[in-house]
């Protein structure tokens, strides 16, 4: 349920006031949509445990159910489950874009009252910054549902079959432990993903250099995209502000080159000199007008943040591209020796 530009007033860029009366009224009618979801989500919970009680009863009496019965009641028990962490994602979701647009018009009326001074960023730019946040963590909400959440739902499970399977049939029972652990691997895998990209903990401990290494080749792997990843100059610490600023605008630009540039293969090469230091990404993908950028969605958003957090702490963004021609994105920062 993210906020994108294309839901907003075709008048909105020119007419902040027009985009104040339109997030009102978005947010009377995320008031009224929360109700709806919560007794949702109350059902869910209800036809989940019934769900459960029935499964629960297969698995210990086996015996009194054709496999066709008991994989359906299993099937339908994930089912309600699944239905259910959908439904309390998307109410979460409401609950967070309804914060999310009572900050938007609090700053669109402190705006209006008073005109944006030089180096304050305008409401739509405000607006913006706030989209790419929501769009991220409806994002990650996701991807913990798809992924470790459901895996973890399956491992309480297996946990029940493995206790039935030791009592019945013990003979079995190292197979099903092996796809156990690598269950529980794989859940392991996922989480340690997830923590890397809310805030990699080599940042903090090993700096910026060994945590691009890190994430190059994790990056190679799972997406198949060739990453090469070069260091000019000296590997040094630069400051936790700095390296996070250029981890992030890193990270952005590589995700958009997954999403959006069919490319095979990006170069990322960091130079690190006395005063100053500089990311380039490039890509040998589809690219696009650099004169007419993206307006729209989530690469726009992507683009938009990048260059906001490279202007927040005072360097420079640049894009270079070309349809058919590939990408390069290039961005300078002043750093103390």
């Amino acid at each position: 349920m993210s906020l994108t530009e294309n839901q907003l007033p075709p008048a909105t860029a020119d007419q902040p006031s027009a985009l104040l009366a339109w997030v009102d009224g978005e947010i009377e009618r995320l008031k009224a949509l929360i109700p709806e979801l919560e007794q949702g989500s109350l059902t869910a919970a209800e036809d989940l445990a019934e769900a459960d009680v029935i499964r629960r009863h297969v698995i210990l009496h086996p015996e009194r159910f054709s496999p066709h019965e008991r994989d359906s009641v299993v099937e339908r028990a994930q089912t309600v489950a699944v239905a259910r962490q959908r439904g309390e994602i998307a109410a979460e979701s409401v609950r967070e874009r309804l914060q999310f647009c009572e900050v938007v018009a609090l700053t669109l009326r402190t705006a209006l009252a008073e005109p944006a001074a030089g180096g304050v960023p305008s409401p739509v730019g405000v607006l913006a910054i706030f989209q790419a946040v929501e769009a991220e963590r409806l994002r990650i909400a996701r991807d913990l549902h798809d992924g470790p959440a459901q895996v973890l739902a399956d491992l309480v499970l297996k946990a029940e079959i493995l206790d039935r399977i030791a009592s019945r049939t013990p003979e079995a029972l190292p197979a099903e432990l092996e796809e156990f652990r690598s269950l529980v691997r794989n859940a392991v895998g996922d989480m340690r993903r997830f923590m890397f990209d809310l805030r990699p903990d080599s940042l903090d401990d090993l700096g910026l250099v060994a945590t691009m290494k890190r994430f190059s080749s994790e990056y190679q792997d799972r997406t198949g995209i060739v990453c090469r990843f070069n260091v000019n100059g000296e590997d040094r610490r630069i400051g936790p502000d700095l390296e996070e600023a250029v981890f992030r605008i890193i990270q952005e630009a590589l995700n958009n080159i997954q999403k959006h540039a069919g490319a095979k293969t990006a170069e990322v090469t960091l130079g690190i000199q006395p005063t100053r230091v500089v990311a380039k990404i490039r890509d040998d993908g589809a690219g696009f007008d650099a004169e007419s950028p993206p307006t729209g969605g989530r690469r726009r958003l992507g683009l938009l943040g990048m260059r906001e957090r490279a202007e927040a702490l005072g360097g420079r963004f640049e894009i270079r591209s070309q349809p058919g021609k590939g990408t390069e994105i290039e961005v300078e920062f002043v750093a103390e020796a």
